[in-house]
């Protein structure tokens, strides 16, 4: 049974595979993604490439909010569970 290098960036990785991104834009990020795992350049770099989608890209502007809530939650639990490693769990 193989792990998951970087198990926190398993659901921006479903995230990009949803959302209407080129696939050579997928491709790219996903691989980004694997390799390097969630950092501050490919969580930006997936936030500007989504905010860069023309509105033809969505079916409606509801589609387009939902994307960009997605992505915003996605972001502030890594933010959460990046910054809880800071603490110490043990009493």
């Amino acid at each position: 049974m193989s792990a998951n290098k970087y198990p926190e960036a398993h659901k921006l990785i479903l995230f990009v595979e949803k959302a209407p991104f080129s696939a050579e834009d997928k491709t790219r990020m996903i691989q980004m993604l694997q390799t390097d795992g969630m950092t501050d350049e490919s969580t930006s770099a997936v936030h500007q490439a989504l905010t860069a989608l023309p509105k033809e890209a969505y079916k409606d502007d509801w589609q387009h909010a939902k994307f960009m809530m997605d992505l915003a939650t996605l972001l502030k639990q890594w933010q959460l569970v990046d910054g809880s490693k800071n603490f110490k769990h043990s009493r």
